[in-house]
């Protein structure tokens, strides 16, 4: 079958509509650039364990042995140490810094990363569903673009708070990287092990899916979140949203003795004399509805999103204490000279500590 710009066969944009097929063909296209920035990125994340009694003892044998550049700091009461190898030169001159600015920074890049391409893998599934007019699996996929876009919502909007307060932090070069860490760490830490599996830690407990569509419908004010996720939940399962999706909405006879359903693996039309009706595919408005404002606001979240990691690892400078190599492993520059992160020059991105935060909220 033909297909137009969209990608869409004539067929299934005649059924989707105009207005569907144009903010469908609007969503492939961000996404498409998103996946070519993102597509071939790989990155390195280092996670430090704070050590104690014969651990920190074993530790401080085995730094003072090899012949590495270990940094570490110590509790205020000197029970625990925090350490970290491969330290650059400029890391072993600001120990607490190179400690803890690069293990954050990478995280949150493989927090960004894992985001962007599960959020792309999902919305292009969907589209790929609707073009070939899979509505069983693309009911499956949009769903979990609703699920992917709320879970966005609420780390993001965690990680922004944290950082906004980190970032706002007195100027003290022992004790702010601590300040930093203590509100980051939690988050990021839920971040990456929160999960609902029956032996997950208590305080790792992920947030409940349905917490998460009040939290995407609160953030886009679209209040058809909830309605579309139940008849998607419906659809995905062996339920009544299964059943129709192939399926004209109910055509009852005037008597209402008759109701008369028609199924078709494609869209489905009504003819009369010379007039041609799509007739509407309940399940794939759903789909295609619930997609656009899903997947816009996700992929509007990931442009904020990668602008607060820049904003961290510019302000932290956080790829100069470190040997190791990673995704956005920028340097910071001076004066006039284009940003590293891409958003205009050095001078006006904002980068320095006690300056706001990227502003959130882009269009």
């Amino acid at each position: 079958m033909d297909k137009d710009e969209s990608g869409l066969t004539k067929a299934v944009a005649d059924a989707l509509g105009a207005q569907r097929t144009a903010a469908l063909m609007e969503l492939a296209s961000r996404v498409t650039t998103l996946r070519r920035m993102s597509e071939d990125a790989g990155t390195n994340e280092v996670m430090l364990t704070p050590l104690t009694g014969r651990a920190a003892q074993k530790w401080e044998r085995l730094a003072l042995r090899e012949a590495e550049d270990w940094v570490y700091v110590r509790s205020d009461d000197g029970a625990t140490v925090l350490a970290v190898d491969e330290a650059s030169e400029a890391g072993t001159r600001e120990p607490a810094a190179a400690v803890i600015y690069p293990e954050l920074h990478m995280r949150l890049v493989s927090w960004w990363l894992v985001h962007a391409w599960r959020s792309a893998d999902l919305i292009v599934d969907t589209l790929d569903n609707l073009t070939r007019w899979r509505i069983t699996s693309g009911a499956v996929t949009a769903r979990a673009v609703i699920e992917e876009a709320g879970s966005l919502v609420e780390e993001q909007n965690a990680i922004a708070q944290a950082w906004r307060s980190g970032k706002a932090a007195a100027r003290d070069s022992i004790q702010r990287p601590a300040l930093v860490r203590e509100v980051l760490q939690p988050v990021l830490l839920k971040a990456a092990l929160g999960s609902r599996m029956k032996n997950s830690h208590e305080r790792l407990q992920a947030t409940n899916v349905l917490t998460l569509v009040k939290k995407l419908t609160k953030a886009t004010g679209e209040d058809g979140f909830p309605e579309w996720y139940d008849l998607l939940s419906d659809a995905a399962h062996p339920a009544f949203g299964a059943r129709i999706a192939f399926a004209t909405p109910p055509l009852v006879h005037p008597s209402r003795a008759v109701t008369v359903r028609s199924y078709a693996r494609s869209p489905m039309t009504l003819t009369g004399g010379k007039s041609v009706q799509a007739l509407e595919p309940t399940v794939a408005f759903a789909v295609a509805d619930s997609l656009i404002a899903a997947g816009t606001h996700m992929v509007n979240l990931l442009d904020d999103g990668l602008a607060i990691v820049d904003d961290f690892g510019l302000t932290t400078a956080a790829a100069t204490l470190t040997r190791r190599n990673y995704w956005r492993d920028f340097h910071p520059t001076r004066g006039s000279r284009a940003c590293p992160c891409g958003r205009g020059k050095w001078s006006t991105c904002g980068h320095h500590w006690g300056s706001p935060i990227p502003a959130l909220g882009n269009p």
